[in-house]
């Protein structure tokens, strides 16, 4: 922890001291948890910020066992940083109410706002507890990851794990996802924007980053979509390596697709360009875009006749097993069906037609290939046209 109180209930942070003032304190002062009152030990050496510390055998219900030189550098800075902006900010706040202590607990407007930075792994019900208390006490969480948890492959795509999901924000309807990672070393904050997943794990989407000291805690949620034309020149890429790439060492999920159109009697060379599309809510997904979208396209609208109807709940049915739970999810103001959403863009692409509020009708055959080359030159076409009339998911 960064800060600690005395015996006259002084709250003391040691980062904003010299040494030799450390050094006084050290010789002249006691110090004691805010959250718990249990005596803490002070840590001043030289490769860590400055902090307390509980012993080893404290039941301090906000102890953390420890969070490292790097997030707590981060978090000093972050509080500086917002407290430079003249706003009423907090570091470590205890809230005996739920029993939690945010890094850094903001005042706007007679609105709370928990700003926690999250450097290391932590078990996904321990965020879910978290977001659930801070909901329960009417306060906003927001979550910064450390920079050490940003895996940028190139200009425009980031991995995203299991563990990152849980991070995503969108704080309305209008705005677009987002993460937000934060670096103490080089002070750069870095926000990952209006992403769309190609894979499991890997999202195609636009960087935003900035030196802290040269923005504003407004500026976090400043939009910055990406254009549709370097969302699907990318998404062509995409879809050129799902198509030409090796089918060797296939395990789970993937193994099982594969046989499943085997079954079909198709193959991935072969699949229609329809398939494998980009759909903003793709988060929602277990299963990459082209297994979910082959299924409905191939279990559900090819073999119907022309103008048949199709259910969005028979969809959702066939897919039950592919969604990820809406709780999963609890900074996301407003989730959308990923299901829906793509029978949308099929109708965009007039393959079928919306009849109701829940159904939507056949309205064009669907084509597959014969031939690897006519794959790919139907690909280019779909995206180029996708591109030309601005359709997107």
């Amino acid at each position: 922890m960064l800060q600690a109180k005395t015996k006259y209930g002084t709250f003391v942070t040691l980062a904003t001291l010299t040494k030799q003032e450390i050094s006084i304190l050290k010789e002249r002062e006691e110090f004691s948890c805010p959250t718990c009152n249990e005596p803490v030990i002070m840590k001043a050496g030289t490769l860590m910020v400055p902090h307390f510390a509980h012993r080893s055998n404290s039941s301090c219900p906000s102890s953390e066992g420890g969070e490292g030189p790097y997030h707590e550098k981060g978090k000093l800075l972050l509080y500086q940083w917002l407290k430079h902006q003249q706003l009423t900010v907090q570091l470590e706040a205890y809230l005996p109410e739920i029993k939690q202590r945010p890094d850094i607990l903001i005042t706007i407007n007679n609105r709370l706002v928990a700003i926690e930075y999250q450097c290391a792994r932590i078990p996904a019900a321990q965020v879910r507890e978290r977001n659930k208390g801070y909901r329960s006490a009417g306060i906003t969480p927001i979550w910064i990851l450390g920079a050490n948890r940003l895996t940028q492959s190139n200009r425009s795509h980031l991995k995203i794990d299991q563990f990152l999901l849980q991070f995503i924000h969108q704080f309305s309807s209008v705005l677009p996802l987002m993460l937000f990672y934060f670096c103490p070393n080089s002070l750069q904050f870095i926000s990952f924007q209006d992403f769309y997943f190609s894979k499991t794990q890997t999202a195609i989407g636009k960087f935003h980053t900035k030196k802290l000291n040269q923005m504003s805690f407004k500026d976090m949620f400043q939009a910055n979509f990406c254009t549709t034309n370097d969302l699907f020149q990318s998404w062509k890429w995409e879809k050129r390596t799902f198509r030409l790439k090796a089918t060797n060492r296939l395990y789970g999920r993937e193994l099982n697709w594969h046989q499943w159109i085997y079954l079909k009697q198709t193959h991935k060379e072969f699949l229609p360009s329809i398939i494998h599309l980009p759909i903003s809510s793709q988060y929602m997904m277990k299963t990459p875009p082209w297994d979910w979208q082959s299924r409905l396209c191939i279990e559900v609208i090819d073999p119907l006749p022309m103008e048949s109807p199709i259910s969005v709940k028979s969809c959702e049915h066939l897919l039950r097993h592919h969604f990820h739970h809406p709780n999963e999810f609890p900074l996301i103001k407003q989730t959308v069906n990923p299901v829906h959403q793509y029978l949308q863009l099929l109708e965009q692409l007039d393959v079928i037609q919306q009849v109701s509020p829940n159904y939507f009708a056949k309205k064009s055959p669907i084509k597959f290939y014969k031939n690897i080359e006519d794959a790919l030159a139907g690909d280019e076409k779909l995206l180029n046209l996708l591109i030309t009339n601005k359709i997107r998911a």
